[in-house]
């Protein structure tokens, strides 16, 4: 593990840090390029980055603290996904709205690139080794983490290494369907199926605590970012059916 690349005087540079960076770097880059594919400023991908970086780094640091009694709100440890998703959808609608873009649209083009940024986002976890490790495990790939933020000496599934590869597959997925996802909201529900799914099922290796139904939080979470997505998708493809009768 490397939590820490080097340090100049009281600057340290976290590995989980740099690859969120490079996370919104590489996002915005292929958000720049859909952008401008559909006739678009690509310099509204930069905006659209920025703000989805910030709320969503914001949104998770609230939610970590509200669940944990308190904390400094610019630590780089302790952050909730959930927390993120909706601090970042805040800062991107913000921007839709002050550009006055639909959001339907919006969403479409940033659903393959918040796979993308989460992705290389989990790249950092696993070299930091942050505690988003999962349960032990004897399978041959298990690893401990002892020079980790969150020390283990424990063999347990490197579960940041499994959802790094199931987003990349989920970003391929969805930048290969959105020629055929396009209306308004509908690629966006594709990815709330996907990554619903995807944190759902990871869930079950994790250390989380069930907190309900025996799921955890994250799961029930999942649930509704499942049923979301399939709400989109069926009321669009209603929509379209409706138009191709009338």
């Amino acid at each position: 593990m490397i939590p820490d690349l080097f340090s100049i005087g009281r600057f340290t540079l976290h590995s989980f840090g740099l690859m969120v960076a490079l996370g919104l770097i590489v996002s915005g880059y292929f958000l720049s390029r859909d952008l401008a594919s559909r006739g678009r400023d690509p310099v509204l991908a930069w905006e659209l980055t920025v703000a989805a970086g910030v709320g969503g780094f914001i949104g998770a640091r609230v939610d970590y603290m509200i669940q944990n009694g308190g904390g400094s709100l610019f630590s780089s440890t302790g952050l909730v996904w959930y927390g993120g998703v909706i601090g970042g959808a805040l800062g991107i609608w913000l921007v839709s709205a002050w550009r006055k873009i639909p959001m339907g649209i919006v969403a479409n083009t940033m659903a393959p690139v918040l796979a993308l940024g989460y992705a290389i986002g989990r790249i950092g976890c696993q070299l930091s080794g942050d505690g988003d490790y999962g349960s032990a495990s004897s399978l041959p790939w298990a690893m401990s983490y002892p020079e980790g933020e969150v020390p283990t000496t424990e063999l347990v599934h490197p579960t940041p290494i499994y959802e790094t590869t199931a987003m990349l597959v989920v970003f391929y997925a969805l930048w290969r369907l959105r020629g055929r996802f396009d209306g308004p909201w509908q690629l966006f529900g594709v990815w709330c199926l996907l990554a619903g799914v995807e944190r759902f099922l990871i869930e079950f290796i994790r250390r989380n605590d069930a907190v309900a139904a025996g799921l955890t939080t994250a799961q029930l979470v999942s649930v509704g970012l499942v049923v979301v997505g399939g709400v989109l998708l069926w009321t669009r493809s209603n929509r379209r059916r409706r138009i191709a009768t009338t």
